[in-house]
């Protein structure tokens, strides 16, 4: 696991991956709309996974 990624900046990273998200399916219609929400959600899930994975190895108590 790569510990220079902070949890803030996944969390903001994500955030913001979310945002663009949005917009996505807001503003733009037809294939360019599919390609960039299949990409960032894509980069969402990894996100949220790098997440999950940091607070996994994380000791308890």
């Amino acid at each position: 696991m790569n510990d220079n990624i902070s949890t803030v900046w996944l969390s903001i990273t994500a955030g913001c991956l979310a945002v663009a998200f949005a917009l996505v399916v807001n503003g733009v219609t037809g294939v360019i709309q599919v390609v960039l929400m299949a990409v960032l959600g894509i980069a969402e899930l990894v996100c949220f996974a790098l997440l999950v994975a940091k607070a996994a190895v994380r000791p308890r108590g």
